[in-house]
């Protein structure tokens, strides 16, 4: 009985999301990988042609960063990074070490925000969409980057986290509607979604790269099965109504005929 219950709590650890200290681990991993690149790069591609002129002055990056910086293809002045731990692909300068749960930033100050799977490793994914929207200024951009459930990474995690303890596949499956859900409860309104990175997590190098011929047709045709999908949202705040008195009030018009009595008379001679 003693073991049986062992096996059971060995069983559901392995189905916990990775910590958000430990989601480190996943970078460098994911940087000695050829899908681990591939996929970081399509998702760069998508977003330097589809958010690149997003206007504002201070943007902000959360999640997983490749080898290239995330953040090149924007042209806000004030560019930073949000990181769980330090490690040496922190971009010196402009990096801050802190929990996605709990920003060490004022309300309202961030003009775009980019989530690259920073829902999918953490306990509280939800905490985490809230803590970004509080820091969002109103109209502000908030761009998420989230595996696909339905596509091939999100299939293979189940099998993979119970042969393997890859940190990688260690994340949250989250539901384009229930994503959609958190949002509206934020305020936050879905303007597009886009999919991408529609190749299998397996194979050799000539598998994993944006000119092969399935992802082609799968971008041709726009099928929904990739292994990511972006939601690009914009934090709506309405105005308050108020019942302010009006400055003036109009007189009340006189009948037909009436006399005036703001002319004096002159009386004939």
């Amino acid at each position: 009985m003693r073991n049986n219950r062992q096996m059971l709590a060995n069983l559901y650890q392995k189905y916990l999301a990775i910590a958000p200290e430990s989601s480190a681990m996943v970078l460098d991993n994911w940087q000695d990988k050829k899908f681990g690149q591939y996929l970081l790069n399509s998702e760069l591609e998508l977003l330097a042609e589809s958010c690149a002129d997003l206007a504002g002055y201070r943007i902000m990056h959360m999640g997983l960063v490749g080898e290239q910086c995330a953040l090149q293809s924007f042209e806000q002045l004030h560019q930073f990074y949000i990181r769980p731990a330090h490690n040496d692909l922190c971009f010196e300068g402009s990096s801050v070490v802190a929990a996605n749960e709990d920003l060490p930033l004022p309300s309202d100050i961030v003009d775009v925000a980019i989530l690259q799977h920073a829902l999918e490793y953490s306990y509280s994914p939800q905490s985490v969409l809230a803590e970004t929207a509080r820091v969002l200024a109103p109209g502000g951009h908030m761009v998420l980057f989230v595996y696909n459930p339905l596509g091939p990474m999100g299939l293979l995690k189940w099998p993979m986290r119970l042969v393997t303890k890859r940190p990688e596949y260690q994340f949250f499956n989250l539901r384009k509607c229930r994503v959609y859900d958190w949002l509206s409860l934020l305020n936050c309104e879905v303007i597009g979604v886009q999919n991408g990175a529609y190749n299998l997590p397996i194979g050799g190098a000539s598998c994993n790269h944006n000119d092969g011929v399935w992802q082609k047709i799968c971008e041709k045709v726009g099928s929904p099965w990739g292994n990511f999908y972006m939601i690009h949202a914009v934090k709506r705040v309405a105005g308050g109504i108020s019942n302010r008195a009006r400055a003036w009030r109009p007189l009340a018009p006189k009948p037909y005929g009436s006399k005036r009595t703001n002319i004096n008379r002159t009386p004939h001679n």
